[in-house]
């Protein structure tokens, strides 16, 4: 068996920390598979220059800017059919 490094230990202890968190909040976290036409929609509505499609924190931010503006149509979609 490989011991565990105090690096190790300590990345876990806050990975758990985390958790714990988000489970006390009522979050969940979601892996989430990005295509083509995803980065295209991030681009066209989520601010996504083409040349930042390596950058994790640019597309991440793209992906909430577009996340947040779907479920903003969908709300008002909702609000117009009552």
């Amino acid at each position: 068996m490989v011991e565990k490094t105090a690096a190790f230990r300590q990345r876990r202890a806050a990975d758990t920390a985390r958790w714990r968190e988000r489970l006390r909040r009522g979050a969940a976290v979601y892996t989430v598979e990005v295509d083509a036409a995803t980065f295209d929609l991030m681009e066209r509505f989520g601010g996504l220059s083409p040349d930042e499609a390596d950058d994790k924190n640019a597309v991440r931010a793209a992906l909430g800017r577009l996340l947040r503006a779907g479920l903003t149509a969908l709300r008002e979609l909702e609000a117009r059919r009552r």
